[in-house]
């Protein structure tokens, strides 16, 4: 998917996966519900409640999944200063 805004609103149902390449560097963020995230040949998983975020860097492809329910992921331009994943 290509999406070339400021700022963009992904909303997930519960369980669906959206496969985010070429998204860095930027901010990712629950807007709403809980999103599970996982970066490719990276072994950490990271949940991000409602209202939390994170800096990604780097060239890998991302899985965001909603977890428990709907769940809407809001990703913008990283701002200078924010340390990236």
């Amino acid at each position: 998917m290509l999406i070339s805004t400021e700022q963009a609103q992904l909303r997930l149902e519960r369980g669906q996966v959206s496969r985010l390449s070429g998204a860095r560097p930027a901010y990712l963020a629950s807007a709403a519900g809980t999103l599970w995230v996982t970066i490719d040949h990276d072994l950490r998983d990271i949940v991000l409640e409602a209202g939390q975020g994170m800096a990604v860097g780097g060239s890998e492809e991302l899985l965001v999944c909603a977890l428990g329910g709907p769940a809407v992921l809001e990703l913008r331009p990283a701002h200078a200063g924010c340390a990236a994943l």
